[in-house]
């Protein structure tokens, strides 16, 4: 297939061009493969797993996106859903949350039901570190912003603080990523700003890459809540590139996704061909997002042309 159109930020001739490819396209305005998806993990077989969140539903896809199985229903009971969200992975475990229910769920990867893990906080974000450790970003209210690190029976273990003091309400909210190194990588929500903590807490740099000074607000009930997102997802992928997904402030609202080293410096920005609330990046470097409003999964692979030679990402880090 053509690489689709990205806007680069690199300078110069010898700058190396990054392309998004498209390689795989799940659902669609014509079939019911999908309703309104919201969270996406890849296990080592390339298998896919999906919220649905209008269908309340986890369901399985092979790596040519194939429906393999569905499971859940409406409800509050085990392996039920209000509205299922995010998804993360660890062995054979599948993790799930549910908007509506303070647990998360965790599945084997047929979809059977194995057991739940209460939660004292609501989950903006998580991902499962280990076994025994969970970690679970959630909105500020009076406190720092913080992950926090949950073992296997819901009992926060750990708690890694990211601000130096209580913002206003939501000003701190952010998704997150942890590398092999457990270093920390963050993507403010409602702050122009990206940045890196070492395992120890250490914060190693901070990047602000679209000079957003403020964002509006206004009264909701009786909160005083910003209203647009500045960086709405964050991945890694293996060699620890940061790919950033920008919101309403970007050249293309919600479809501009920022490329940093490890290092934070910007490779180029990737432009999506619809707009997306969130970006996942699997064990090959595939990345993926969302495609009318939910009804298609997009998954791409990244490419990079230097002088005339055109290589996979992959093969790029190697």
């Amino acid at each position: 297939m053509a690489a689709l159109p990205v806007f680069l930020l690199c300078l110069g001739r010898e700058s190396p061009e990054w392309s998004l490819e498209e390689v795989l396209s799940i659902g669609n305005l014509n079939d019911t493969l999908l309703f309104q998806w919201v969270g996406v993990v890849v296990d080592r077989d390339q298998n896919i797993y999906v919220t649905d969140t209008m269908d309340y539903s986890l369901k399985k896809f092979n790596s040519k996106g194939k429906l393999l199985k569905k499971t859940g229903r409406r409800g509050q009971g085990p392996g039920e859903f209000s509205a299922p969200r995010y998804l993360s992975s660890f062995g054979n475990s599948i993790y799930v949350t549910d908007q509506y229910m303070p647990k998360i769920q965790v599945f084997d990867k047929d979809l059977n039901y194995a057991s739940s893990i209460p939660l004292s906080i609501p989950v903006s974000d998580f991902s499962v570190l280990s076994e025994n450790e969970i970690a679970v970003s959630t909105l500020p209210t009076t406190e720092a912003g913080t992950i926090y690190i949950f073992d296997s029976k819901g009992k926060i273990q750990h708690k890694f603080p990211y601000s130096a003091k209580p913002m206003p309400l939501a000003m701190d909210s952010v998704s997150f990523e942890f590398d092999q190194q457990r270093n920390l990588y963050l993507a403010y929500s409602f702050q122009d700003k990206i940045e890196r903590f070492d395992a120890e807490g250490k914060k190693l740099w901070s990047k602000k890459l679209l000079g957003v000074k403020k964002v509006e607000k206004k009264k909701i009930a009786s909160f005083i809540l910003p209203t647009k997102l500045i960086y709405k997802d964050i991945a890694l992928d293996k060699s620890g590139n940061l790919y950033v997904l920008g919101g309403s402030f970007s050249k293309n609202p919600s479809r501009d996704v920022y490329l940093l080293n490890p290092e934070g410096t910007l490779l180029a920005t990737l432009t999506l061909p619809d707009t997306s609330h969130c970006i996942y990046i699997d064990n090959e470097d595939y990345l993926y997002a969302r495609a009318n409003e939910g009804v298609t999964l997009k998954k791409f692979r990244l490419r990079l042309q230097e002088r005339g030679n055109i290589a996979s990402l992959t093969s790029f880090n190697r």
